[in-house]
């Protein structure tokens, strides 16, 4: 399943929740997932919770 990460392509499995994607896009970058999760917020601003499901093509955006 393709998604977007601060409008950066992202590829995670189907069923994957907000947390897989999120710990998917600190791989992609060669950093470590922090013990505290920032704030995820979707294409709208709303914010999401990690365990959250995902569609094909969602927008998710990181606050840090």
């Amino acid at each position: 399943m393709n998604l977007f990460i601060n409008d950066e392509a992202i590829t995670v499995f189907n069923g994957a929740t907000v947390k897989d994607a999120i710990r998917a896009f600190y791989v992609q970058h060669n950093k470590k997932l922090p013990n505290s999760l920032p704030i995820i917020t979707d294409g709208y601003g709303n914010n999401v919770a990690p365990d959250g499901e995902l569609t094909e093509g969602n927008h998710l955006y990181l606050k840090i």
